[in-house]
């Protein structure tokens, strides 16, 4: 153990040197707040709970979260037990909170960082008047991939910078919808392409490769994890979220692998291996979805406490529900049965969706209607058209090829019934008769806004449905026109009608919600025409009203 613990100081040092040259400062707006032994602190919430990741500069035994007069004695994510989960319940709605972390109870506690608020969400009944999100996607990339201009993923300082901005306008929770950590296994390491698998090596080989038998926790993979996906995470949040309530949505690369479908191997559903990682990295590091009150039958993914990592609420008195789905952890490969989401997961979104109490409600799948750039896991059949006869595999690193996207020719591994589902969906959302359809998404690493009012044999014209990609926070150069040979493209089949053409840019989106209608910005920064200095200021290239 002493020989593992070694060697995982000196790489955390030297990646931590990385990770620190890369984001410039991590100090917080807020200079007269200490994090003090706090190095990492998201927090998630509802109208009666509270959840804390926090992962300390140092071991604690028995660390305890005081919420308001009460103490919450945590639970120790990693062998280590630099990392504790806090959960408080029985709060009331609408309440600030203070809270603090300390290394014991009594008198001779002392106090780990600064107290600082924290409020719960209003009663799922309460008349609200406005809310507000911060919605964006693909925030991860390890420093060792944002090395110089033409990297894979931004800087951190540079992603930091766009979270800044997204957070100046202070928003009541935030989403960050799929990728939170690249590290792909198979896709990367037994790729066909000699130059991706090289580059791949040579950097996994700097932080240590994971061993895909062993366990997460208690072996040397979990010095590996802390490292990989900590330096994605960690450097990036900080404690900035410590009073803002964060959603976290997993997709494919959240489960170590690319969504990849090949003579060699098909990476989804996940293998124990991927979500043995997944799992380590989401407990260490990320919330989950608390349990939703309105839910009256377990779904794919609960936990014992009605918490899920997959599937998830987010509920602000009776304005607004978001309701958020994994699209890759749980699909099925089953022909026309087939689906990204569990059945039992679709019947919920339906009957939520039905609903009419609420005044405005949001789906964010991990995974995006509308488009397609010929990937695997899509909603939709099309494949580029490499020019070679018959089944098609769904191209990725195409070194500056270009392609067209067909339905002529099969897709290798696509079901029918992801398209099936994918119908069912907007037929439930634009059958909606109260308010707007609205769709937010990520994966595509791009920015942009649609309404479709034709999907297959769907006449959706009467009440559109508004789809939107967000815009992805750390993409460096693997927009899907350099992977794939294709931009995001209207799938075939669909009509969109363009309120903000689609963008390969960085960026985020900001969502006001009133009782009338929603107002989306979107927000759009590349590192090839714009200065990093723009940012701090950076003004919304899309501003549109969303009404029925």
């Amino acid at each position: 153990m002493k020989a593992r613990s070694t060697r995982r100081h000196f790489l955390a040092g030297s990646l931590a040197a990385a990770a620190a040259q890369a984001s410039g400062n991590t100090a917080q707006p807020n200079t007269e707040w200490s994090g003090g032994r706090v190095q990492h602190l998201i927090p998630v919430a509802n109208h009666t709970e509270i959840q804390l990741k926090v992962i300390f500069r140092e071991t604690q035994s028995a660390p305890n979260l005081r919420v308001g007069d009460k103490f919450v004695q945590g639970v120790p994510g990693d062998t280590e037990q630099t990392g504790w989960t806090f959960h408080s319940t029985e709060l009331n709605p609408d309440t600030v909170y203070e809270l603090s972390l300390w290394d014991g109870q009594g008198r001779s506690a002392k106090r780990l960082s600064d107290p600082w608020p924290l409020k719960t969400f209003p009663h799922p009944n309460a008349k609200k008047e406005h809310a507000r999100l911060l919605v964006y996607t693909c925030a991860g990339g390890h420093p060792l991939m944002s090395e110089g201009e033409g990297s894979s993923f931004l800087p951190m300082a540079t992603r930091r910078a766009l979270l800044d901005r997204g957070l100046s306008f202070q928003p009541d929770a935030v989403i960050a919808i799929g990728d939170q950590i690249y590290w792909d296994q198979r896709t990367i390491l037994d790729s066909t392409s000699d130059l991706r698998r090289e580059r791949g090596l040579a950097v996994y080989e700097k932080a240590g490769l994971l061993d895909r038998t062993l366990a997460a926790a208690g072996t040397r993979n979990e010095d590996v994890l802390k490292l990989v996906a900590g330096q994605q995470i960690q450097p990036l949040y900080g404690v900035s979220l410590r009073s803002t309530p964060a959603y976290f949505i997993n997709d494919d690369h959240d489960y170590f692998e690319n969504d990849e479908a090949t003579r060699r191997f098909v990476t989804l559903p996940p293998y124990n291996y991927q979500i043995r990682f997944s799992d380590y990295v989401r407990n260490l590091y990320l919330p989950n979805y608390l349990a939703d009150p309105g839910r009256s039958k377990p779904i794919s993914g609960d936990r014992s406490d009605g918490s899920n990592s997959s599937f998830g609420t987010l509920r602000w008195g009776n304005l607004l529900e978001v309701l958020m789905y994994d699209c890759a952890g749980h699909l099925s490969l089953k022909g026309e049965n087939a689906g990204l989401i569990p059945g039992n997961v679709e019947r919920w979104l339906q009957a939520r969706t039905a609903n009419s109490d609420i005044r405005q409600l949001l789906h964010i799948p991990s995974h995006p209607m509308g488009w397609s750039a010929g990937k695997w896991r899509e909603w939709y059949p099309d494949v580029a058209n490499t020019g070679d006869d018959g089944e098609q595999i769904a191209q990725i690193g195409t070194e500056g090829k270009q392609f067209r996207l067909t339905t002529d020719k099969p897709k290798f591994m696509w079901q029918k019934g992801w398209w099936l589902q994918h119908q069912r969906l907007l037929q439930a959302l634009s059958e909606q008769t109260k308010r707007a359809p609205v769709m937010m998404s990520g994966d595509l690493h791009a920015t942009g806004h649609a309404q479709i009012t034709r999907s297959g044999n769907l006449n959706l014209a009467a009440n559109p449905v508004n789809t939107m990609i967000t815009g992805p926070l750390g993409t460096g150069t693997y927009w899907p026109s350099r992977a794939r040979g294709i931009m995001p493209t209207s799938a075939i089949g669909l009509e969109l009608t363009d309120q903000a053409p689609i963008q390969e840019k960085n960026g985020f989106t900001i969502v006001d919600a009133y009782p009338d209608h929603l107002r989306v910005r979107l927000f759009a920064w590349r590192r090839e025409t714009n200065q990093t200095s723009e940012i701090e200021s950076l003004a919304p290239y899309h501003d549109t009203i969303i009404t029925r």
